[in-house]
C-alpha cells in the first residue's frame, strides 16, 4: 500500500473559486458538498476527496451538477 500526500494550494479553496466565477462562498461550498460525496465513491480519504473535487470544480463550477443531471438522463 502506499500513502497519497496532497496538498491544497491556494488556488483551489472555495473562496478562490467564488471569486474567480463572481458567486458566492455558499453557492460554491454546495458544489463541493456533492462533489466530495461522488469522489469519495472512490477514495476512502476524504481529503483526496475533496482535493479531487476542488480540481474538477476548477476547470466547471457546475460539473457535479451536469454529472447528476446526465446520470438522470441515463438512468430513464
Amino acid at each position: 500500500m502506499f500513502k497519497v500526500k496532497t496538498t491544497l494550494t491556494a488556488k483551489y479553496t472555495p473562496t478562490g473559486l467564488a471569486k474567480k466565477y463572481k458567486t458566492t462562498y455558499q453557492a460554491v461550498v454546495s458544489e463541493l458538498n456533492k462533489g466530495i460525496r461522488v469522489e469519495s465513491e472512490h477514495t476512502g480519504n476524504k481529503l483526496v476527496a475533496k482535493k479531487i473535487a476542488l480540481d474538477h470544480l476548477a476547470e466547471d463550477l457546475f460539473y457535479y451538477s451536469k454529472l447528476k443531471k446526465i446520470e438522470r438522463k441515463f438512468k430513464k
